[in-house]
């Protein structure tokens, strides 16, 4: 049974390492939907199709309703410096697939009483919904294709704003329920409708909670951080190996790099210490994202306990690409007699890799 679960587990971490992430970047903060693209793979393409061809730019939060069923929707409207609104365009209908649960915090397609007649516009469950939108026996249920994974608070936010019922001329006179910011504008209630507004040319943009932009989310790039310090080898080798050490605020990485020569001297080459095959490289400087370029410096006559001066001088060129807080490719190439490179290196300790890792945003 353990066994079985540990499986099922693994499965799940995978899918969800390998899902797709939409940002509605609104402004009142920004909303990352994790999408289910493996249950849902009709409503997540049509979703992505609005969201790549910049439908969702510029749209507005336009209805919010807390009665029972408690959402916020969006998708279908922008508002018009005229205190007019305009609709987005809406591609072909599609399947309804009603697969998943409509619990606190996922997103589902919005749609008429025919549950094959989704387009553009969508809601987040704000609270539980399940008893009254999933699929049962006698009626068809809402689709839930993603969830919220970072940003449930500026829904919350949203749904807890004053709303205005905007009767839209242009719109054959639908009325949006729309949840306002900072809008003291005047107002009048009826028995139909609370917090009308009539003159709609006293809104402005800043009133609207509005979508600036919808895009996916790229899966990061490892960053290198305080956290690669430290000692790494080849494992492929019984000695080669680096000593790196992160220099955050500077930007900047040391790199020591001990080897032994390609082609080992003659026997009857001496060293004063150490082995006469073996070398110490150095290379320092700033690192672009994940990589470091920098120049090889060679340094010698330098003993221990000597107050003699080195030479130092730069011999090739040294890359090092970090795919992880464990994992590296190392390029090289020397200017002298073409000698050139590359061999994965991995960490010689694992001390630092809970640090580097909260440093680049793995760690949850």
């Amino acid at each position: 049974m353990k066994k079985t679960l540990v499986i099922l587990m693994l499965c799940f971490l995978s899918m969800s390492a390998n899902a797709t992430t939409v940002r509605f970047e609104t402004n009142v903060g920004n909303i990352d939907i994790e999408l289910y693209d493996e249950e849902t793979p009709i409503t997540v393409s049509n979703f992505l199709a609005y969201v790549n061809s910049g439908k969702y730019d510029d749209v507005i939060f336009h209805r919010v309703a807390l009665n029972g069923i408690q959402v916020v929707q969006g998708g279908g409207f922008r508002h018009q410096s005229d205190g007019r609104f305009s609709v987005v365009a809406t591609n072909p209908q599609i399947v309804n697939e009603s697969a998943v649960s409509n619990t606190r915090s996922t997103i589902a397609m919005a749609r008429t009483e025919d549950p094959n007649s989704a387009t553009n516009q969508w809601f987040f469950n704000v609270s539980d919904n399940s008893f009254h939108l999933d699929e049962t026996n006698s009626r068809d249920g809402y689709a839930v294709f993603g969830e919220v994974v970072d940003g449930m608070e500026v829904v919350d936010l949203i749904a807890s704003l004053r709303t205005l019922d905007l009767r839209v001329s242009n719109l054959g006179g639908s009325a949006l329920n729309v949840p306002s910011y900072l809008f003291y504008g005047s107002m009048r209630s009826s028995s139909f409708y609370t917090n009308l507004v009539e003159d709609l040319t006293q809104l402005d943009d800043s009133h609207f909670i509005t979508i600036v932009k919808a895009y996916v989310l790229e899966e990061p790039e490892f960053k290198v951080n305080a956290g690669i310090s430290g000692g790494w080898f080849n494992p492929a080798t019984n000695g080669q190996g680096f000593y790196f050490e992160m220099l955050p605020d500077a930007n900047a990485l040391l790199a020591a790099w001990f080897t032994y020569d390609l082609f080992q001297p003659e026997d009857e080459v001496a060293s004063t210490i150490g082995h006469p095959g073996h070398r110490w490289f150095t290379s320092q400087g700033t690192f672009d994202g994940n990589t470091f370029s920098q120049p090889i410096a060679l340094t010698r006559n330098g003993l221990f306990d000597s107050t003699d001066a080195v030479d130092s001088f730069a011999t090739g060129t040294l890359t090092i690409e970090f795919n992880s807080c464990t994992e590296a490719e190392v390029s090289y190439e020397f200017d002298a007699d073409n000698v050139e490179g590359s061999f994965p290196i991995t960490r010689l300790s694992g001390d630092n890799v809970a640090l580097c890792e909260e440093l680049s945003g793995i760690a949850q």
